[in-house]
């Protein structure tokens, strides 16, 4: 995997890992928080319940309800039987219900001796953790007062190992970090192939582009089972169509040019290397010289369409728009194409009022354009009909001739560049093939559209449709 692609992944493995560590460990250590807590809570709230009892007996014992006997076997039963080590002292002479030996053993824990002041003051004394010399082991312990009247008459003291209760703590800690780490795994994985899925277009796109960057545009990319990686999955594979379109355009934008420059000028040049040579004779020189006049002229006419061509697509062109009556221009034109094609039939019907918002000089060249393509096409004595009607919101302009027509295989191709129908035709006739190209960009400027209709044998039309003033397509 490209450093690139494999840092994209990396950064989106790492947080998504970064976060599940946090979520994960901060869920395990506050549930293992909470279960220490409640552990030890319900330790202290049973050795408190069992203080409870024991005072009872002790008062028993002292009302003379039960023997200091039975009061002896009720505690060694309750320690027994909770794990637990339970003392109880009365008055000035303390008893070890369970240890005979009491009275050493309460002088090694001298530092509960401020407990066993607070105790025989009547508080109830709690310590959670607390170091016992003599069990050796940290213990919960938990002193009670016995209270006869105002007056204490006693305590109880009770000691529960903490190495008990961690027993059971181990057992939860157990299954709540056994827990998080097979959450950690499951969730990891599940993070690396998500990751792994998340980056794996992004690094199609990167081969995809120094495909591209390369001049190959045969990769596409496929889509994904994500709405935002699809949508830009389908962006880039629309811009490589788009790229390889265009450049499949100015390759062939290239070869045309490149064609049609070099008729001219291998013809220029073998005209004046002929003359120069003096191979021509004197009295066919100013021939010639037409001949090469007219191929610069063709050129000259080359070189302006492309000009125009490439401002129209860069958007540098600037429209000078007025209100223009369509027929009236169109009648015009016509009149200028009658003194030039005087052995052809050129008519004119117009609706009257057809104003656009258009530039005078612009609409003019389309026109022209169109009348010179009829023209050239067009047999001698045969007819041009050019209408202008109201359809609508729009203004549309037909241009027709009665000539050869096109093949329906060509029609689609009308409006490219350099598209030819009869190249025989235009060689005689100067044309550079980007005439139409060049009226329907021109038309399109003007928000309009162009269209075309032949059949062989039968003639051309060329219709142009474009916004009246006030109209909802006029746009701006």
């Amino acid at each position: 995997m490209p450093s690139m692609n494999r840092s994209i992944f990396q950064k989106l493995l790492f947080s998504y890992l970064a976060v599940i560590i946090l979520v994960i460990g901060a869920l395990a250590a506050f549930l293992t928080h909470f279960f220490n807590n409640f552990y030890f809570e319900q330790e202290q709230q049973a050795l408190l319940d069992m203080g409870e009892q024991v005072i009872g007996q002790v008062l028993d014992c002292q009302t003379g309800k039960i023997t200091a006997e039975q009061l002896a076997d009720t505690v060694r039963i309750a320690g027994s039987t909770s794990g637990s080590r339970i003392f109880v002292f009365e008055g000035e002479n303390i008893h070890n219900l369970q240890d005979p030996n009491l009275d050493a053993k309460v002088s090694e824990e001298s530092d509960l001796l401020p407990d066993v002041r607070k105790i025989l003051k009547g508080e109830t004394v709690i310590k959670k953790k607390h170091y016992s010399s003599q069990l050796n082991a940290f213990v919960v312990f938990v002193g009670m007062p016995v209270i006869t009247g105002d007056n204490v008459s006693g305590m109880v003291l009770l000691f529960t190992p903490v190495a008990k209760i961690n027993t059971a703590l181990n057992q939860v800690y157990r299954i709540i970090w056994g827990t998080a780490l097979f959450a950690f795994l499951l969730g990891g994985l599940v993070i690396f192939l998500t990751s792994r899925h998340l980056s794996r277009p992004l690094t199609t796109m990167k081969e995809a582009a120094a495909a591209i960057a390369e001049g190959d545009y045969s990769k596409e990319i496929a889509a994904t089972n994500c709405d935002e990686l699809d949508q830009l999955t389908a962006s880039f594979n629309y811009m490589r169509e788009r790229i390889q379109q265009v450049e499949k355009m100015r390759q062939e934008l290239l070869a045309n040019v490149s064609h049609e420059l070099r008729t001219p000028l291998t013809s220029i040049r073998g005209f004046i290397q002929a003359i120069l040579e003096g191979v021509v004779p004197e009295g066919d020189q100013e021939k010639y010289l037409k001949i090469t006049r007219e191929e610069v002229d063709r050129l000259t006419r080359l070189v302006q369409d492309l000009l125009d061509l490439a401002r129209i697509k860069s958007g540098s062109i600037k429209l000078n728009k007025e209100p223009l009556d369509i027929g009236e221009l169109a009648g015009e034109v016509a009149t200028e194409f009658r003194l030039i094609a005087a052995a052809k039939s050129i008519t004119v019907e117009t609706d009257e009022g057809l104003v656009i918002s258009g530039d005078r000089d612009r609409i003019r060249q389309v026109m022209i354009n169109l009348l010179s393509n009829a023209v050239k096409y067009t047999e001698q004595n045969g007819h041009i009909q050019i209408r202008v009607r109201r359809e609508g919101g729009q203004a549309v302009l037909k241009v027709r001739d009665n000539g050869a027509g096109i093949p329906e295989t060509e029609l689609e191709h009308i409006f490219d560049k350099f598209h030819r129908v009869d190249k025989s035709r235009d060689a005689a006739t100067g044309g550079t093939g980007l005439g139409l190209a060049i009226v329907k960009e021109l038309v399109e400027l003007h928000n309009g559209s162009a269209a075309a209709w032949s059949a062989p044998g039968k003639g051309t039309e060329i219709t142009i449709e474009l916004p009246l003033v006030g109209s909802a397509d006029q746009g701006n």
